[in-house]
């Protein structure tokens, strides 16, 4: 099969794409002719002031993008496209382009951008499903959840809104990939039709279990911005500091969570650090805490822990219970719940012996649930469900 990878990357890198070079190379690695096709927001940043007001408020549609898609649909002749993010260089157009090459299209949804403004129903340090609940993106003007900027906001508003006006979302994507359950009921709650979303999980391509060193410390690793929860840690840390606390990666928020810290020795912060290094935190964790205070459909540091059978201490939002089986891998706790983490943290210290059976839990689910076979085995198959459908729909 021929298959064509879309992605369109943010400025600053995440884990949407580190899911497309998985894919891709998952796709290699059993043989499929597999072609990336990739752009960037950055691209904008040498535009004049002019030319970025243009391309805001174009990104509903952007006739380059179309011609680009449709000349590298006619080339590489896919069976389906399979798209991650089109935001907001590629735009909608780019689904056009190849329902006028009669081409399959499955969309992945990483985030919660067609129901949300900003992605990730949070405002204020809150979770907010205000847009969703009352079917009104517009409230999110109001209150400039992109960027803070009402500005800013509108022009995503208004690009979302008019793609569900015209039934894009509805009619023109083939098939979705969510990540998790709970994404998938958001979205059906937002109007897509069951049958029109599969759940299929994140992948490690090598597949590989590896040990865990333990050198007793808890770590975190992600962007350092308020969804994220960091800030939770270090409230957790200054009230009792129980074991070394490393934290990885770097965000906006960054300069204040260190101004935090100051005082606190056991809070280290290791900023970027490359990708063996990275690998050798992960070895050596006795445990992860992912805190986020978002919504989170599957972050691509839980599987990564996996692989290494460290156990997991995440927030119990989103996907979260669904990938982190509380007190079998791992342990969930109320998100913000400075008191609720600790009491974790300590009943995983304290047991040892439950945290060696959470490791071998581990191995089993990883060596089953997230296979690369059994992963292939489910992407081929939306793929084939995409086409068919595709046909079917067709004029």
């Amino acid at each position: 099969m021929r298959i064509l990878i879309v992605h369109n990357r943010y400025q600053q890198p995440g884990g949407e794409d580190a899911v497309v070079k998985a894919e891709f190379n998952l796709l290699k690695s059993f043989g499929q002719q597999v072609r990336l096709y990739e752009r960037t927001n950055s691209e904008i940043d040498g535009h004049s002031y002019l030319r970025k007001i243009h391309a805001f408020w174009n990104m509903d549609w952007s006739t380059q993008s179309y011609h680009d898609i449709r000349k590298v649909l006619k080339e590489f002749a896919p069976h389906v496209v399979h798209f991650h993010n089109i935001f907001f260089i590629l735009t909608p157009s780019v689904y056009q382009a190849c329902r006028d090459e009669g081409v399959g299209i499955v969309q992945s949804l990483h985030n919660f951008r067609l129901l949300c403004s900003n992605a990730l129903f949070f405002r204020n340090h809150h979770i907010c499903e205000e847009c969703l609940e009352h079917k009104n993106l517009w409230r999110g003007v109001y209150y400039g959840c992109y960027r803070n900027s009402r500005l800013m906001t509108g022009l995503v508003v208004r690009m979302l809104k008019a793609h569900w006006d015209k039934r894009t979302w509805l009619d023109q994507v083939d098939l979705y990939i969510a990540a998790t359950e709970f994404s998938r009921r958001k979205h059906i709650a937002a109007g897509i039709p069951p049958e029109r979303i599969v759940v299929k999980p994140h992948v490690d391509v090598d597949g590989l279990l590896r040990e865990n060193s333990d050198q007793g410390y808890a770590l975190f690793a992600g962007r350092l911005s308020p969804e994220k929860g960091v800030e939770v840690l270090l409230k957790a840390w200054k009230k009792r500091s129980l074991l070394p606390l490393k934290i990885l990666g770097d965000g906006p928020a960054a300069i204040e969570l260190k101004r935090q810290s100051q005082g606190h020795p056991e809070i280290e912060f290791l900023g970027f650090v490359s990708q063996d290094c990275y690998a050798q935190y992960l070895r050596g964790a006795k445990f992860l805490i992912v805190p986020s205070l978002c919504y989170e459909n599957f972050p691509r540091v839980v599987l990564e822990s996996y692989s290494y059978g460290v156990p997991v201490l995440a927030s119990s939002l989103g996907g979260f219970p669904e990938i982190v089986i509380d007190q079998e891998t791992g342990m969930l706790f109320c998100p913000g719940d400075v008191d609720d983490l600790l009491s974790k943290i300590e009943w995983l210290l304290s047991h040892e012996d439950q945290r060696l059976v959470m490791q071998q839990n581990i191995h089993k689910l990883y060596a089953t649930t997230f296979s690369a076979r059994k992963n292939y085995e489910i992407l081929m198959d939306i793929y084939h469900q995409a086409i068919t459908h595709q046909k079917l729909s067709a004029p």
